[in-house]
């Protein structure tokens, strides 16, 4: 806990949807919540965030929200896929890259021939633009001129922070995260990035609990009356994992769902992980690797579902679908996630959908059996909690414990864990993290006769298939 008393802390939690600013008690509760949609548009030469309205927008919210609770603490937390490049005098060399652009054919195969190797940096290069170190390689090679001008290499969640203090910063769970610019077991710059001279542009790393400095004159207003201390700020999957440590746990797996369902096992041994199956490793905040493995849940429940509301998934559906053998096979988005060579390849087979409700049901089921994959991929054998969106699902979490039915399984009660964990980086003046109560609820398996025969019937099709 920080020395001194603090009053409010404010989360900008900068997602690829929508941009938010929520201010916290100290205890960590939720005072007011300021949001806005995040603007992406198309640039000249590739798909851009335009990081001038989250500015715009942070100018109004803050000084709001510090009326409301002086605001002593804000906390940068992002999503984790973007990087930025400065100037000299800290303006943008290059436009901030939308991870959804769509490099060339030419970039890509010549960066596959430079990229390190998995072991290196534990994570293999993902489609569109979601690897920073591909999307300085195309933005070195499309603008030379510009890049040259490259001062300051920092993660957009940094660049938040730099925005908001004046003052540059890296930090290891956001540089770390996926990107190919880091040597996980080192925690320095990849053979990739000292190759391309990136590496010698790399903001100063500082860990994310500490004080970069001030809020800038910009952003406070008239009457501002918190301290407006700015932390080095945090990768959100990372800051949702931070609070479940807080909580005191140790050996557990922890599933981040949402768009993407991100499996968080600490106990796993990294060097074992199968890059075949979409795993990689995040390191948290205290500079541990973890290993991880993705699957893109949010998104495939939402293209099977075809606008069926999830909540008219049923039991009874779902043992008919078991009981004639109606199968969701991977994968409805450009990655196989846990199930390897299965992107944009998803199909139903079996008999037909009749109604929404078994169409909801096949979503539910489809989720669970990949998410159980996603498991068998990071070696989970310990507790599962389930957190996010997902763990209101009540069809889809029962599923899921009865395909894990030697682990303990619970839904986390957490309004906002990803904020909430990016919160507790305001407790911290060290290494040393709060201790937060947190409230789980324990899931039942559901009664499904046939399923574990279902499941393995589902996988050896899944896998089988001819391309």
């Amino acid at each position: 806990m920080r020395k001194e008393k603090l009053r409010g802390i404010v989360v900008v939690d900068v997602g690829y949807t929508n941009i938010k600013a929520i201010l916290f008690s100290p205890e960590l509760k939720v005072i007011a919540e300021r949001k806005i949609a995040s603007v992406h548009r198309n640039g000249p030469d590739y798909k851009i965030i335009d990081a001038e309205p989250v500015f715009e927008f942070l100018k109004q919210a803050l000084p709001e929200l510090d009326a409301i609770l002086p605001v002593d603490v804000i906390v940068p937390s992002a999503h984790g896929a973007c990087i930025a490049v400065l100037k000299a005098n800290g303006a943008l060399a290059l436009p901030v890259m939308d991870y959804a652009s769509e490099p060339p054919a030419d970039i890509v195969a010549a960066y596959q021939k430079i990229e390190p190797s998995f072991s290196e940096v534990y994570c293999t290069l993902l489609p569109m633009a979601l690897t920073h170190g591909l999307q300085l390689f195309w933005q070195q090679h499309l603008k030379p001129g510009d890049f040259s001008k490259v001062q300051t290499i920092l993660p957009w969640i940094q660049y938040i922070s730099f925005r908001l203090s004046g003052v540059a910063a890296s930090e290891i769970s956001s540089m770390a995260c996926q990107s190919q610019l880091i040597n996980v077991t080192t925690a320095g710059p990849s053979s990739l990035a000292q190759r391309q001279g990136w590496a010698l542009h790399y903001a100063p790393l500082r860990k994310a609990w500490e004080r970069l400095g001030l809020l800038q004159n910009f952003f406070q207003g008239t009457a501002f009356m918190g301290q407006g201390q700015v932390l080095a700020g945090v990768h959100d999957s990372s800051a949702n994992y931070l609070r479940y440590l807080a909580a005191g746990l140790s050996d557990f797996t922890l599933l981040s769902t949402g768009t993407w369902v991100i499996a968080f096992n600490q106990s796993a041994d990294i060097a074992k992980l199968d890059h075949s199956r979409d795993t990689n490793t995040n390191t948290d905040v205290l500079g541990r690797p973890v290993a991880c493995s993705r699957f893109f849940g949010g998104k495939e429940l939402e293209v099977l579902s075809a606008g069926a509301s999830p909540g008219l998934a049923s039991f009874e559906d779902v043992q008919k679908l078991i009981d004639q053998k109606t199968f969701a096979l991977p994968s409805y988005s450009n990655s196989g996630g846990p199930i390897p060579h299965t992107g944009h390849r998803g199909c139903i087979v079996g008999p037909p959908l009749e109604n929404d409700s078994e169409r909801a049901s096949l979503a539910a089921l489809y989720c669970a059996l990949m998410v159980a994959a996603q498991l068998d991929a990071v070696a989970s054998t310990n507790q599962i909690i389930v957190d996010g969106p997902f763990s209101k699902h009540r069809i889809f979490l029962t599923i899921l414990a009865a395909l894990r039915p030697n682990q303990n399984l619970s839904a986390s009660d957490m309004r906002d864990g990803t904020t909430a964990g990016a919160a507790c980086l305001a407790l911290m003046e060290g290494p040393v993290l709060p201790n937060l109560s947190l409230a789980l609820s324990p899931v039942a398996p559901a009664l499904l006769k046939g399923l574990s025969f279902y499941q393995r019937e589902w996988h050896q099709i899944a896998v089988n298939r001819k391309a």
